[in-house]
């Protein structure tokens, strides 16, 4: 079951990780700066309407690794084959990139984002589980509160050892999992707060970021950007990012609506469907186009419409080759990799 009012906000969200890689002037990239949370919350408010509670653990993580490594890994091939044939000098054929690249890590870049998800997608049944189990929405939001009081003083205090090596894949995979964790947990509760609970939600996120921001202003003098604190996630970064996701969802219907009247549903659907191939597609987009002097809504229009065709154009040649495809087990892995 979908809800349309999801894929709208997890449209926003690649719409804003996006224009983040055209380098958008400094206000406004701070404003858009909830992106991966959001897509994060959207994917538990997803998950909590999709998921079979007796699905086998081990088939339920092969399950999420084809749909989120073998479509990385697929485009990550294709990518450094067409380097190689076209520019086999190109340092991004470097061992160590196209390793960490396939890993998830450093590598090209871009691809982080997807190592999140996964993280998030080996604890996701847990955590679902102890949000069924826990009725009361204070009880519930008191320990989320108290994990977040214990991740920001665990990511304070691993600040001095995060250096390249193990601390850095340390950090890389133990405090992405927590955080993006406790936030996903935040998401599975939102499709059920009434509009006063979401509207004390964002009143509370809102507050602990200008806090936040106040205190690291008292120490530093400036504004300090909530992307500044972002690797590794801190509080501040997902305070402001929780802030606005809430109020996209409090406004989703009305958002939905507009979308609709203006006719662009069908297209925001489709670019929600294939988010994973979208933004895959734009990375090679944004590396082409990012040297080129020119304004950067150019560059955004660029990217995003480009990576969409080629999206379109994939989706249809994909399912155009499974009808002659004879096996139903074969079609339906190839549909889960490449169409969504």
């Amino acid at each position: 079951m979908r809800d349309d009012r999801i894929d709208i906000l997890r449209f926003i969200g690649l719409s804003m990780i996006i224009l983040a890689h055209v380098d958008p002037p400094g206000l406004l990239f701070q404003l858009r700066n909830f992106d991966v949370p959001l897509m994060v919350l959207v994917s538990a408010m997803s998950f909590s309407l999709s998921y079979k509670a007796n699905e086998p653990y081990p088939a339920y993580v092969w399950k999420r690794i084809k749909r989120l490594v073998f479509p990385v890994w697929s485009f990550l091939t294709v990518y450094f084959l067409t380097i190689f044939a076209f520019n086999p000098g190109s340092g991004e054929l470097d061992p160590t990139t196209v390793l960490t690249s396939y890993g998830l890590l450093e590598g090209i870049g871009y691809v982080w984002i997807i190592r999140v998800f996964l993280l998030v997608a080996l604890i996701s049944p847990l955590l679902f589980r102890w949000h069924q189990n826990t009725e009361r929405d204070s009880r519930y939001f008191t320990v989320l509160a108290l994990s977040l009081l214990a991740y920001e003083t665990l990511r304070y205090c691993s600040l001095p050892y995060i250096q390249p090596g193990a601390g850095e894949l340390v950090s890389s995979v133990l405090l992405y999992l927590i955080a993006y964790g406790l936030i996903f947990a935040i998401g599975l509760r939102m499709g059920r707060l009434s509009t006063r609970q979401l509207y004390t939600l964002a009143l509370l996120s809102l507050s602990i970021c200008l806090l936040a921001g106040m205190w690291l202003f008292f120490l530093h003098g400036e504004f300090i950007p909530t992307q500044s604190l972002k690797y590794p996630p801190s509080v501040y970064y997902f305070s402001y990012a929780v802030f606005i996701s809430v109020l996209l969802w409090t406004h989703s219907a009305g958002i939905d609506h507009s979308i609709e009247r203006l006719k662009l549903k069908p297209l925001v659907l489709f670019i929600a469907r294939n988010s994973i191939w979208v933004y895959l597609w734009h990375i090679p987009l944004i590396k082409t186009i990012e040297n080129i002097d020119t304004h950067f809504l150019l560059k955004y229009l660029i990217a995003f419409s480009v990576a969409v065709a080629l999206t379109y154009a994939q989706v249809k040649l994909v399912g155009h080759g499974l009808n002659h495809i004879k096996s139903d087990a074969c079609r339906k892995n190839i549909k889960m990799i490449f169409t969504g």
